[in-house]
């Protein structure tokens, strides 16, 4: 008997930890659907994406690993898309372990080790360091070029 499996996510800044991960939730059964979180349903979880809704849903949607994709609204929604999909795994990251086990009586709950070293939080960090290694250039150029502009 096919097994159906879903999760849900965000999936900004698509790396390799999300490939890993998708990999191997599409081996715990023969279809995976993926819910992306909506720009909306982020804002409500006080989350900003760099990449688009649309986006997101376009590269999940190439992935090979991936059956179907649908729209994460809000919080409520994951008990009636399991309903509907016939889903018999509901499937997370362990950064969310035990949030979910009270979906266990409508499916098995299984939560995913991450990969290592890798995020989306850790690349927001790097590149707003970045961000900020720049700044800190521009206003010492700034202030160089104003300290030989009043030397003249």
């Amino acid at each position: 008997m096919p097994k159906r499996v879903i999760t849900y996510g965000t999936f900004d800044l698509f790396h390799i930890g999300h490939v890993r991960l998708l990999h191997r939730l599409a081996g715990l059964g023969d279809h995976l659907t993926v819910c992306v979180s909506t720009d909306a349903f982020n804002e409500i979880k006080g989350k900003s994406s760099v990449i688009p809704y649309d986006q997101r849903v376009e590269i999940l949607s190439a992935c090979r690993y991936v059956d179907a994709v649908l729209p994460e609204n809000d919080w409520a929604q994951k008990r009636e898309d399991i309903r509907r999909e016939k889903i018999d795994i509901f499937a997370m990251g362990n950064d969310w372990s035990g949030k979910f086990d009270d979906l266990g009586d409508l499916c098995e709950v299984v939560y995913l080790p991450r990969t290592e070293d890798i995020s989306t939080t850790s690349l927001k960090t790097y590149m707003d360091a970045l961000r900020s290694d720049q700044l800190d250039e521009i206003k010492h150029l700034i202030e160089t070029l104003g300290e030989k502009a009043a030397a003249l």
